[in-house]
């Protein structure tokens, strides 16, 4: 087994769990927000791990989640892309090689492998067809790379620049002050509690 072959199962297997760990920890965004606490650091050390973790520790499971698909599916596809790539691009040096030796040969002009110019022009056509599916190729594998590089970008953006430090709202709830200010949940959406102690 190749090793590409070896690092895309481990890599494949890994997503697969984090996947399914991702799902059940943010099924309840709420209850997920009030049981886990993770620092700001802590969002965007997880974020560099792999896109969305940290956003879901958070408790942004959708934009989590959406950031982690979109990371691990760009992957995959980068991967696929690549192996197939290899695979065809062998192939076609070794019928390239094939095809300049024949005609450059004087066994081609007398008609050793080929019966007919139209067998001749068949391995041409075949060659250029395996180009064109080599360039199908590179162009997906290129994209996908780029796909997965935007993802982790934004991701570390968002991480870094638009999420909220949780242990400072933990902080402010656990000062002994007569107002207290803190982030909930209302309904599935982001809201802000005043309450005052008596």
């Amino acid at each position: 087994m190749s090793s590409l072959k070896i690092i895309t199962v481990v890599t494949l297997s890994f997503v697969l769990l984090a996947m399914s760990a991702g799902t059940v920890l943010a099924q309840d965004e709420g209850g997920f927000m009030r049981s886990v606490s993770v620092s700001k650091r802590e969002a965007v050390v997880l974020s560099a791990i792999f896109p969305g973790l940290g956003q879901m520790t958070q408790g942004h499971k959708y934009k989590g989640i959406s950031l982690f698909i979109g990371e691990a599916v760009s992957l995959v596809m980068f991967i696929n892309a690549h192996e197939n790539y290899e695979t065809k691009y062998d192939i076609y040096e070794r019928d390239m090689g094939i095809f300049n030796s024949l005609s450059s040969s004087e066994s081609y002009k007398v008609g050793k492998y080929f019966k007919t110019d139209a067998e001749a022009k068949k391995l041409y056509k075949d060659l250029k067809d395996q180009n064109d599916d080599l360039d199908s190729l590179n162009t997906i594998r290129n994209t996908a790379i780029i796909v997965a590089a935007g993802v982790y970008a934004y991701n570390l953006f968002d991480a870094i620049f638009l999420s909220e430090d949780v242990t400072q709202s933990e902080r402010a709830e656990r000062l002994e002050n007569k107002i207290n200010v803190s982030s909930v949940m209302i309904d599935r959406n982001p809201g802000i509690l005043l309450s005052k102690r008596f």
